[in-house]
């Protein structure tokens, strides 16, 4: 099982775990599919993850950036493996940041077509 980002939740997937408003009152119970109705309810609730059955952190990892041209993905890592040149790389915060930021450098700049590693 992986935690997603509302984002990455599309209709099918099965839910490991109770999907949970603010004050505690289950929205979708662990084990329903979603659906695109329980997505909208999601949104409205201000949901913002929820774990998935049977897609794991790489799984992860490769949908958040399956839609980014690889020549800018690859100039994205190399930026950001600059900037986090003297971070613990095994540390799964700083895992997931470094692939949160990759994928944001290379959307912004696949956005407004320049090269990556130089301002937007």
């Amino acid at each position: 099982m992986a935690i997603l980002n509302l984002e990455s939740l599309r209709p099918g997937m099965i839910l490991g775990t109770d999907v949970k408003d603010r004050m505690g009152r289950i929205l979708l119970a662990s084990g329903q599919e979603i659906s695109e109705k329980a997505l909208r309810v999601f949104k409205m609730w201000g949901v913002t993850e929820a774990e998935i059955q049977g897609v794991d952190q790489e799984q992860v990892a490769a949908m958040s950036t399956s839609d980014i041209r690889p020549e800018l993905l690859q100039a994205a890592e190399e930026k950001i493996t600059e900037m986090f040149t003297h971070c613990n790389r095994e540390n799964p915060v700083v895992r997931e940041l470094i692939r949160l930021s990759t994928a944001r450098i290379a959307r912004k700049k696949e956005e407004t077509n320049g090269p990556v590693g130089q301002p937007a």
